[in-house]
């Protein structure tokens, strides 16, 4: 017999298969968030834009815009935008028109017809549309998964990885491996969902992705890992950076109910579970869910309640959405075949583990494929990081050479500045001697010259036995000399200034 505690925890593996309708909601609206704005953007601008990126990415909002219309309206409108593809010459109007078909069928519910008008719109797309590839690929995998079709599902999402590495762009690689580690998650390869959510994490925090919506996102998934591998302690460190998120949109209460409440499972206080549980049901501020159901038969199943656990699992199984997951119906039946024992229903105990066994079969070969698309998985992340540091190499190596470019001209400059002053320094020397000799020349020339006259024509009236009529002889003599000198000394004067 299995102990209480470990046979909890397998059976509470069962409950994660119940949030898959939360979980593609969630990815879907990640993957495409729709503008908020209160009117649609205009079809002709948005054709007529140049920067083809920018472009796809208008138009994709768009068609997410136009595809929330009334069935009638939709269609309506579906053929006006036909018509601007035409008359606006788009090179994608092949493969968009397919995408829109996808979505209206997939909205009708004819899954397998969305699936196909899909896979023909990725296809006539060129290798290098990587944004439209991502797009149209990330799509695929929503219905495969929707479908039941992890290998699809995985597969093409991880095509879009690749586009989404191309792109350069991190949202979008954060945005698909939350939604590879959703898949994970359900098929119970936890230590690999909690894998890619810590490569997610990691994403953010390189580069600086600034989207507290999808922190919120990531660390309530990582909740609901630590709750099925019963790690406690992990659950409870989780559930407090929920509280502590100041981002209150999208979902958060949710999140926090409903990760206390799994702490309380976890802790085995299974009436109180039951209570919370069931306040919750009527709190219209919660997004009450199938998994919410069955951690409610879950806590009835440990109480002993076993009429109210059987009850709810019987109306689980009969919903559409577990009719292609053998994996959530391999959980349920198990615990009916169990709550049959208890109740002493040998007949049906049997029947129900038969049909367990059928569905057990089944999962295993989608685990084995599961499995090895990981292992490609595993491949593809490593090219990607041998081809980013190839890129980081390549441009690293283009820097040192640039820097090695510059290094050489700022020398060539600096050289070039000071060969430039130390000929100007040699010139201006030149000119100073030039200078001096020049004044040099004048003081001994013109002053003494000048200054000669004047003392001698003024030794010759001294001397003079009659120096009045010497005086008025030498005057203007003796003026005009005055008159040189002083001209002299102005031009020694300026030469000097200059």
């Amino acid at each position: 017999m299995i102990k209480p505690r470990y046979r909890f925890i397998r059976r509470a593996a069962m409950l994660k298969k119940t949030l898959i309708p939360l979980f593609l909601c969630l990815a879907f609206n990640l993957c495409f968030g729709i503008a908020s704005e209160a009117h649609t953007p205009n079809l002709p601008e948005i054709l007529q834009t140049k920067d083809q990126y920018a472009k796809e990415k208008q138009l994709v909002a768009y068609i997410k815009i136009i595809a929330k219309l009334p069935a009638d309206s939709f269609k309506t409108v579906k053929a006006q935008v036909q018509q601007a593809f035409i008359k606006y010459n788009y090179e994608n109007a092949a493969a968009v028109n397919y995408y829109i078909e996808s979505i209206d069928q997939h909205h009708k519910g004819n899954n397998t017809d969305a699936e196909n008008d899909i896979i023909k719109a990725t296809e006539l797309l060129s290798k290098d549309d990587y944004y439209l590839q991502y797009v149209f690929l990330s799509n695929l995998a929503f219905i495969q998964t929707e479908d039941g079709n992890a290998i699809g599902a995985i597969s093409s999402f991880r095509a879009a990885k690749k586009q989404a590495v191309m792109l350069n762009d991190g949202y979008f690689q954060v945005v698909v491996d939350i939604n590879i580690s959703d898949i994970y998650y359900r098929y119970g390869f936890y230590s690999q969902s909690l894998y890619f959510l810590s490569q997610a994490q990691f994403i953010i925090a390189g580069r600086k992705v600034e989207q507290p919506r999808i922190k919120n996102i990531i660390y309530y998934n990582k909740c609901e890992n630590y709750f099925r591998m019963g790690m406690l302690d992990s659950l409870k460190q989780y559930n407090a950076i929920l509280k502590q998120s100041k981002d209150n949109l999208h979902n958060l209460y949710t999140y926090i109910k409903r990760t206390d409440y799994y702490i309380s499972l976890l802790q085995r206080e299974y009436s109180g579970t039951i209570g919370m549980i069931t306040k919750l049901e009527k709190d219209t501020a919660y997004r009450f869910s199938d998994v919410d159901r069955q951690n409610l038969a879950d806590a009835w199943f440990q109480i002993g309640r076993l009429d109210s656990a059987k009850n709810m699992l019987n109306l689980l199984l009969s919903e559409k959405a577990q009719n292609n997951h053998p994996e959530i119906k391999y959980h349920l039946y198990e615990v009916l075949g169990e709550i049959a024992e208890k109740q002493s229903n040998t007949q049906q105990a049997a029947l129900n583990f038969k049909l367990g066994l059928e569905q057990s079969k089944e999962n295993i070969n989608k685990l084995v494929l599961v499995g090895d698309i990981s292992s490609k998985m595993k491949i593809d992340e490593m090219e990607n990081y041998y081809a980013q540091q190839d890129e980081i190499y390549r441009t690293q190596n283009l820097w040192m050479k640039l820097l090695a470019v510059v290094a050489v001209l700022t020398i060539a400059v600096i050289a070039m500045f000071y060969r430039n002053a130390k000929q100007k320094r040699h010139y201006e020397k030149l000119l100073f001697a030039a200078k001096k000799e020049e004044l040099a020349y004048i003081n001994s020339h013109d002053i003494r010259r000048h200054l000669t006259n004047i003392l001698g024509i003024i030794d010759v009236v001294q001397h003079s036995e009659h120096k009045e009529k010497e005086y008025f002889q030498a005057e203007e003599y003796l003026f005009r000399s005055a008159e040189e000198l002083d001209k002299a000394i102005k031009n020694i004067s300026e030469k000097l200034d200059n």
